[in-house]
């Protein structure tokens, strides 16, 4: 199907489903908080910024947007591309869309507003390319990016679907820069 910069995606909608494979020694990224100095003040300032991810802060990413966003993500395991590099592989259900009326940036404003988050101020953020399209929920620490349109479906019956969020954990009082969660997202009990 492709390569993305995270992933090597396979599947097709006869199969029904995509199966992404990070790229090879890579699990992703995922923002932080980082100090920098401020060349004006000279005072280190704290900002957020775009950093190579953890397997383990990949693999939490996929279960908040199973549980917070409905997108079921399961993890398949450790695979070995031909370079010898580990890759992770996840797979997710084959969203058809209408090729003609994809979703857009305005689509993923409202699917977030609608789920309680707030855009982050883009002068708190390092990476230009995730200004716009950073978004955070104070009342259980959730913060989002690269919420570009290419990582959101519109599927044929019109729901807007996020299909592949960098997605941290900001746990309350860890943060300088956005406000304290009220409490840590955890996940929803399963039946």
């Amino acid at each position: 199907m492709g390569v993305g910069g995270e992933h090597a995606l396979y599947g097709s909608e006869t199969l029904g489903k995509v199966i992404k494979h990070t790229l090879p020694g890579f699990y992703g990224r995922i923002m932080d908080e980082t100090k920098l100095l401020d060349p004006r003040t000279f005072q280190n300032k704290t900002r957020l910024m775009m950093r190579a991810a953890l397997p383990s802060e990949y693999l939490r990413r996929w279960a908040v947007m199973t549980d917070v966003f409905g997108m079921r993500t399961h993890y398949l395991g450790k695979v070995t591309g031909s370079d010898h590099e580990p890759q992770m592989a996840v797979e997710q259900p084959f969203i058809p869309e209408d090729e003609n009326l994809p979703a857009t940036l305005e689509d993923a404003e409202a699917f977030f507003a609608a789920h309680g988050f707030e855009r982050v101020d883009d002068t708190h953020i390092i990476n230009p390319d995730v200004h716009g399209v950073t978004w955070y929920r104070q009342r259980d620490g959730i913060l989002i990016t690269d919420a570009h349109a290419r990582n959101f479906r519109r599927d044929l019956d019109g729901v807007i679907i996020p299909v592949d969020l960098v997605i941290a954990l900001v746990p309350p009082g860890a943060s300088a820069v956005l406000p304290g969660a009220t409490k840590l997202w955890e996940p929803a009990e399963e039946d």
